[in-house]
């Protein structure tokens, strides 16, 4: 009877060795290819490469801004501005009327012609009503502040000033198009050279 107990110990702890050497190649394979580990990093320094990924349909994505932005720039009068717009994004250049009170204007829009933002050089300050807006505070990339407003507790913000007289208005996007915006208006840079 000990015999045939000792035989099923040694067995079971064979058994076990087998599979714990699996887990153990199954993550050191994991590793070397930079992944996350499915078990333990079994006592080694890593962390997984860090991923972009949009969704369980699309590929992982480089998050290069060469490949994934399309640099803008335009200088309008003595205002430089320089943008970084998601690939996936579209721009065009609005032709302004004789009688406008813009100086430029600049529609980005995603997936339909129909809803957009679209980025102002004015002549006038931005005219805005008071009643149920409230603003949050954006920090740019470069460290200037921008501020988006919000109408009667909505997630979707109405307009973005980024400076006198430069601002952002949405015209339709709703959640994630109106989110990409708030983020890709980060890269925003404007240099006015009074000199000029």
């Amino acid at each position: 009877m000990n015999k045939k107990i000792l035989k099923i110990i040694i067995i079971v702890m064979i058994i076990l060795a087998i599979i714990i050497e699996i887990m153990y190649l199954i993550d050191l394979d994991r590793m070397k290819n930079g992944k996350e580990v499915v078990f333990s990093t079994w006592g080694a320094k890593y962390a997984p490469i860090e991923k972009n990924i949009i969704n369980e349909n699309k590929e992982e994505q480089n998050t290069n801004d060469v490949e994934n932005y399309q640099k803008y720039s335009k200088t309008i009068d003595n205002i430089k501005i320089e943008l970084s717009i998601p690939n996936d994004w579209k721009y065009e250049e609005t032709k302004l009327e004789k009688d406008s009170k813009h100086k430029f204007e600049l529609k980005l829009y995603k997936s339909s012609k129909n809803d957009y933002a679209i980025l102002v050089i004015s002549n006038d300050l931005l005219g805005v009503c008071g009643t149920g807006l409230t603003t949050k505070r954006i920090k740019l990339n470069n460290g200037q502040d921008a501020s988006a407003g919000y109408y009667d507790n909505s997630e979707i913000w109405s307009h973005i000033g980024l400076k006198e007289k430069i601002f952002i208005l949405n015209y339709g996007l709703k959640n994630i198009e109106a989110n990409e915006v708030l983020d890709f208006v980060k890269t925003i840079n404007i240099i006015n050279d009074k000199n000029k």
